[in-house]
C-alpha cells in the first residue's frame, strides 16, 4: 500500500458552508472526489490529503470561483487546527513560532515540507506540497491565506508580510491575492513562501503565555514521539486510532470511516502489511500508555480515559498483559 499523506478534518472547517455560499453543492463535489459528509464529519479524524487537494479544486471548478481556496482561507480560523495553533500563539518570538509550526505540522499535516531560516535581514518562511501530481493551486492559496491569519492572530494586527512567493502559475487576476495579503505578490517560484522582517521575526509574541506554553510542547512532543515514522499509509491509521481514543474504545467502523474507506478495505491493508486492526490498537495503546506513565501529573483515571478506557481496572489489566507489570508499578520504577 502505497504512503498516502493526511491532513486533520479540522482543516475542513466550514468547507460546505464556503461550497454553499459559492453557489455550490457540496454532496457533488464530495461525491466528484470519492468522498462522503461522513468522512468530514469528525474533525479529530484524518483524509488523504490528496483528497483535500482535489476537493478544494473541484469547488472552484464547480462554483466558477476562481478564488475558492483564497477566500476560504482569508475567512478559516487557525484556531481550528488546534495544540498546533496554540502552541505558535504561546511561542516567546515570532520566530520560534514559526520554528515550532515547521517542528510539529506533522500532527496535523504530513503531506506538506515546512522550512524557517532567518537570511541576513529577511526571514523566510517556506512550504510546499508533497505530491506534484496535483494542481495545486487552492490548497496553495488556502494554507497561505490561513498562515498570514496566524501570524495576525500572533500579532494582535493587521500584519502583512514584505512579499509572498507561490509555487503555482499566475492567474490571470491576481487582484484578490494584493487585497487579501496587503503585499506584494508573485508566482511560479519553487515553494510556497512569507518573506519577513528579520525584526519583526524576533519580535516577541504579544499575548503569549510563558506557563500555557511548555505544556503544549510537552504535548505535541509526545505526540510526534508516539506516532512513529514508518509507513505512512499505516502511520495514518495509527494516528486516526490515537485520535478515536479520546471518544471511547476505537472501532474498525469508526476508524475506515474516518480514513474515509469501507472496513474491508481497511482490513485489507492492514493484512498487507502483516497486521490486523486489533493489533495495531493495541500496540498505540501501549506506546501512549507507558509515555503517560511518565509524567507525574496525569493520574491513572485520566490515563485511562485518554486510551479510551471506560474503566481503570481494563487499562490495568490490559498494561499487565503488555508489560507484566501494572501501571503503578511501572510509574514507581520509572522514576526510580
Amino acid at each position: 500500500m502505497p504512503a498516502r499523506p493526511m491532513i486533520s478534518v479540522a482543516a475542513t472547517t466550514g468547507l460546505t458552508e464556503a461550497i454553499v455560499a459559492a453557489g455550490g453543492r457540496p454532496d457533488e463535489i464530495l461525491r466528484a472526489v470519492g468522498l462522503g459528509r461522513s468522512a468530514l464529519a469528525n474533525p479529530h479524524g484524518f483524509i488523504a490529503c490528496v483528497a483535500f487537494t482535489r476537493l478544494l479544486e473541484e469547488a472552484a471548478r464547480s462554483t466558477g470561483e476562481l478564488c475558492f481556496g483564497l477566500h476560504f482561507g482569508e475567512h478559516f480560523s487557525p484556531r481550528n487546527v488546534g495544540p498546533l495553533a496554540y502552541v505558535a500563539l504561546n511561542s516567546p518570538t515570532f520566530a520560534v513560532g514559526f520554528e515550532n509550526i515547521v517542528r510539529y505540522h506533522r500532527v496535523h499535516n504530513d503531506g506538506v515540507q515546512m522550512s524557517f531560516a532567518i537570511e541576513g535581514q529577511w526571514a523566510c518562511a517556506r512550504s510546499r506540497l508533497t505530491d506534484p501530481t496535483e494542481a495545486p493551486r487552492q490548497h496553495n492559496e488556502f494554507s497561505s491565506a490561513v498562515a498570514l491569519n496566524m501570524m495576525r492572530l500572533m500579532a494582535g494586527s493587521r500584519w502583512a508580510p514584505a512579499e509572498v512567493h507561490f509555487a503555482h502559475p499566475p492567474p490571470r487576476d491576481t487582484s484578490e491575492h494584493l487585497r487579501v495579503f496587503a503585499a506584494p505578490v508573485s508566482f511560479d517560484h519553487e515553494t510556497n513562501a512569507f518573506v519577513i522582517a528579520r525584526e519583526f521575526a524576533e519580535r516577541p509574541v504579544p499575548a503569549a503565555d510563558s506557563h500555557l506554553y511548555p505544556i503544549l510542547k510537552r504535548y505535541l512532543d509526545r505526540t510526534m514521539k508516539e506516532l512513529p515514522r514508518e509507513d505512512g499509509a499505516l502511520a495514518a491509521v495509527r494516528k486516526v486510532i490515537a485520535e478515536s481514543m479520546r471518544d471511547g474504545d476505537p472501532t474498525l467502523a469508526r476508524v475506515a470511516r474516518r480514513l474515509a474507506m469501507s472496513p474491508r478495505t481497511l482490513q485489507r491493508r492492514l493484512a498487507e502489511h502483516a497486521t490486523d486492526f486489533k493489533r495495531l490498537v493495541e500496540d498505540t495503546r501501549r506506546r501512549f500508555s507507558t509515555s503517560y506513565l511518565r509524567d507525574p501529573k496525569q493520574t491513572l483515571t485520566e490515563i485511562a480515559f485518554m486510551l479510551g478506557y471506560s474503566e481503570v481496572s481494563a487499562f490495568n489489566r490490559a498494561f499487565k498483559r503488555w508489560t507484566g507489570s501494572t501501571p503503578s508499578d511501572y510509574r514507581r520504577t520509572a522514576r526510580a
